[in-house]
């Protein structure tokens, strides 16, 4: 069962491996500045943007297979939470990788003649700021969480014990202490870079040939943002997750009972018994934030590219 774990650890490494490899591997125009501006080609930002629709299309396909598929081939035994909990940051990486390797896939002109603006450009430029800080929002909150259930987890750690009384000792479990949480942090940690590193690639890809430095800037923070929808829902998810199994653990083990030798008593640690609903409670509330936050930001742009409509000039 331990042999498990190897996928977790190692494949999350080799897609960043991948995605560092396309960046390093891209080519990027000699000297940065600005030159003519370019007119956009209606045919040219067509193209474009059906290159940009396929890319999306295929991340988010790898990515809801990866997650739908992976927790199935997970058999029953004690690494099955932590596969578990790794999944969707593995899913996430996949996703990311499809995007990298999309965005060397541009199409060319067949033409003598090839033109395109030159600018210099980060990823400050084409992130936007509210989806770049709801991930590190779900991503500070998600290793703060991991890092509590560490410290107050049983020695075991994928256990909590809790003391409702001198009388009593209740347990309950799975719960995310070190255990659990120590790979599904290392996991969110290698998804962020790797989200920063496919974020440079979009970047600073070569501009697309026949298209203004406007629309092909439109198109970069598209792509930036369907990067960053994506991210931040196996993120928010995975937050939701262990909220959940967090909650779930604590709260059954908050109530302990015991006899008396007059009858069954029983006895609830009200702190413990509060954080377990607590967590039980946002769990839910996390996870449709991150939907609703998906489906706004995919929305968002889907409108940025969409070609202007043509002016009528009045008879």
């Amino acid at each position: 069962m331990r042999l498990l774990l190897l996928p977790l650890v190692l494949l999350p490494l080799v897609a960043l491996a991948a995605i560092v490899a396309t960046v390093v591997t891209a080519r990027t125009p000699p000297g940065a500045g600005s030159g003519p501006e370019v007119e956009t080609s209606p045919d040219a930002y067509a193209r474009a943007r059906r290159h940009a629709a396929l890319v999306a299309g295929l991340s988010w396909a790898a990515l809801v297979l990866v997650a739908v598929t992976l927790p199935r081939t997970i058999p029953f035994g004690p690494d099955q939470g932590v596969l578990l909990g790794g999944a969707p940051a593995l899913a996430g990486l996949v996703a990311l990788l499809v995007a990298a390797v999309g965005e060397r896939t541009w199409p060319r002109p067949a033409g003598a003649v090839r033109r395109a603006s030159l600018a210099r450009r980060d990823v400050r430029d084409v992130a936007p700021r509210a989806l770049a800080g709801t991930v590190l929002v779900w991503s500070g909150v998600l290793l703060a969480v991991l890092l509590a259930t560490a410290l107050s987890a049983a020695p075991d750690g994928r256990s909590v014990t809790v003391r409702p009384d001198a009388h009593s000792t209740s347990g309950a479990g799975p719960y995310p202490g070190a255990a659990y949480g120590l790979p599904i942090a290392a996991a969110v940690l290698v998804l962020l870079v790797a989200t920063y590193v496919t974020l440079h690639l979009v970047a600073s890809r070569p501009a697309v040939a026949q298209v203004s430095t406007a629309d092909d800037t439109r198109l970069r923070r598209a792509g930036a943002r369907r990067v960053l929808a994506a991210v931040q829902l196996v993120v928010g998810g995975t937050l939701a997750g262990v909220l959940l199994v967090t909650g779930n653990a604590l709260r059954n083990a908050a109530t302990s009972g015991y006899d008396v030798g007059e009858g069954w008593t029983t006895s609830t640690d009200p702190l413990a018994q509060a954080f377990g609903v607590a967590g039980l409670v946002a769990a839910p509330v996390v996870l449709v934030a991150t939907l609703a936050i998906t489906g706004v930001a995919l929305a968002r742009a889907s409108r940025a590219t969409a070609p202007a409509a043509p002016t009528v000039v009045p008879a």
